[in-house]
């Protein structure tokens, strides 16, 4: 259960690293630093739909979103929502906070209007700081590999979060819990009702129906604890432990910042920040 929790851990800090290097690679589009410039919200999302595209494509991956910001921390675009701009979002989002003020990469699992990935990079024209973009990757890739080993996936927020992360409001809720993310979307409630209580997730397993349940607290931005992160498989699957230890691994080879050498923008002395 460890090595299945510690291998987890190991795919979401991949899901980071690869959600950091798509910021990093669309932060430097110029056409995108054209569409600051001369505030070209339209031109801007029809970039960022390309450039989804692109990465999607490439990276065989289905749910990516993207967000610009303006310099004072305001949304400019959403690759989601053309029509929505203006929000100020410095009352609630540390991370386009930190990147305002350092003028440096940054990635985390941040709580915003929903707990996800989010890789936050500075967009520069020359030296003049345009504003930043946000890539936001969810768990789904994450659930998808697990499940594909015949691991469940389960992320759990508490509710007192709700309050920010107002678009998850209608989303199931366990207890004390919201459930962010869920690989067995049918026929768990009753088990994971059972399971999921306050003492269970702080000793972080438990045993019920045939099933090994792990868990372990997730942290945001500010190392806040916002909720768990649960893996839990049929006992019959401990007869496999090594083969599952050594096919759990991310595929890919880690996307590191320091392997970009054609940014111009970020000199290698710079700090890129992991959280």
């Amino acid at each position: 259960m460890e090595s299945v929790l510690s291998l987890t851990q190991e795919l979401i800090a991949h899901e980071k690293q690869l959600s950091l290097s798509v910021a990093l690679m669309i932060s430097q589009n110029e056409e995108l630093k054209k569409d600051y410039l001369h505030n070209d919200r339209q031109h801007a999302f029809e970039t960022i739909q390309k450039e989804i595209e692109k990465v999607k494509q490439y990276l065989q991956i289905e749910n990516l979103d993207i967000q610009l910001h303006t310099k004072d921390a305001k949304s400019f675009v959403k690759s989601w929502d053309f029509e929505t701009y203006g929000d100020d979002l410095s009352p609630f989002r540390k991370g386009i906070m930190l990147v305002q003020q350092n003028k440096l990469p940054l990635v985390s699992i941040e709580l915003g209007k929903r707990l996800n990935i989010k890789a936050l990079c500075p967009i520069f024209d020359k030296d003049v700081y345009l504003g930043s973009l946000e890539v936001i990757m969810g768990f789904d890739e994450i659930a998808q590999k697990l499940k594909n080993k015949k691991i469940h996936f389960l992320v759990l927020m508490d509710k007192e979060f709700l309050q920010i992360g107002e678009w998850m409001k209608d989303l199931e809720q366990i207890n004390h819990y919201v459930v962010v993310n869920n690989s067995c979307a049918q026929n768990c409630q009753e088990i994971l009702t059972s399971v999921i209580s306050k003492p269970t997730l702080e000793e972080g397993f438990a045993r019920k129906e045939g099933f090994l349940f792990g868990f372990t607290p997730l942290f945001d931005i500010d190392a806040l604890r916002v909720g768990y992160i649960g893996i839990w498989f049929n006992e019959s699957l401990l007869k496999e432990s090594l083969l599952l230890r050594a096919t759990l691994a991310p595929n890919a080879k880690p996307l590191h910042v320091n392997d970009i050498n054609t940014l111009k923008t970020f000199d290698t002395q710079r700090e890129i920040i992991i959280r």
